[in-house]
């Protein structure tokens, strides 16, 4: 008997990889990357035996510790901005795990029934922060620390939603098929992926509600934003450049493809990355301002 096998695993440990622009030193890691204010601390999640998923926090020169772990999926971590907690979503996230074997079933909105839990840089404190029957995921962290923004989808309504963490009410912000928010450095702006006329297109808000501005009109997809650290620059993944080999290997191609970067307004838009692979998830390194991190989950 004769065969093939491809066998890739995740490392959440830092990869160096090739830049086509001098500014940037690019390195692959696993699941959604997110730097603290120090840019010395990196978290990152990635799938362990038995099917459960671990949240790790690799410290400059240390190795990589385990600070959570759960049955089902723990995805997208944001630092608190004085380093002392971690944000994440926690749940089922059926669409992802169907992703992941290629299912092409439809998604109840409910989607897995993910909620938004807290817990501290060493992994004590551990408690969630949002319940009910909706989708709840995919948080950040606001400047002042107080607050959170996540997006939320199922019965009870969709769109983007703030928390305050002392008293935990919520205010709406949007009402529509939005995802990914990121809060700016600067506490002026929220970023965040939109569906409009059939494309996710990046939008940013004002925490108020105002203001609400389109800086991306692509025949594609735009998906996880990431702020520099003076909050004058996004990150961004898009399929503007047109999928690559993956699709044909694997036959599941996801809404991105190559990083790019731009200023909050959406002007000066610059390719970063230009390869067969599917590049997302991007992070920026704070303490070193022209250094990104990005991940290949597909690679």
């Amino acid at each position: 008997m004769v065969y093939s096998r491809s066998v890739y695993k995740h490392t959440s440990l830092l990869v160096k990889q090739w830049s086509r622009n001098k500014n940037f030193e690019l390195y692959s890691t696993a699941w959604l990357p997110a730097y603290d204010s120090s840019g010395e601390r990196l978290a990152v999640t990635k799938k362990v035996s038995g099917g459960a998923t671990s949240l790790f926090v690799l410290d400059e020169g240390k190795p990589e510790k385990t600070i959570l772990t759960q049955k089902t999926l723990i995805l997208a971590p944001s630092w608190s901005p004085d380093g002392r907690q971690i944000v994440v979503g926690v749940g089922e996230f059926s669409s992802f795990l169907d992703s992941q074997v290629g299912a092409k079933k439809p998604v109840d909105p409910a989607n897995g029934g993910g909620q938004v839990a807290i817990l501290n840089a060493d992994g004590s404190g551990f408690h969630l922060v949002t319940s009910g029957p909706n989708n709840n995921a995919f948080a950040s962290f606001a400047p002042d620390g107080k607050h959170i923004v996540y997006r939320t989808e199922g019965p009870d309504g969709e769109g983007l939603r703030i928390m305050d963490l002392e008293d935990h009410s919520v205010t709406v912000l949007t009402n529509g098929y939005d995802n990914f928010p990121t809060w700016s450095p600067r506490g002026d702006l929220i970023a965040f992926m939109r569906r409009a006329d059939g494309f996710f297109q990046i939008v940013t808000i004002h925490p108020d509600g105002s203001d609400l501005k389109q800086l991306t009109h692509t025949k594609g997809n735009e998906a996880h934003m990431a702020w520099s650290p003076d909050g004058e620059r996004l990150l961004f993944t898009s399929s503007r450049m047109g999928f690559k080999d993956e699709v044909l290997l694997i036959g599941n191609p996801q809404p991105y493809g190559e990083i790019f970067v731009m200023r909050y307004d959406g002007t000066g838009v610059e390719q970063l990355t230009d390869d067969q692979w599917e590049e997302g998830t991007p992070a920026w390194q704070p303490r070193r301002p022209d250094l990104s991190v990005v991940t290949t989950p597909s690679h």
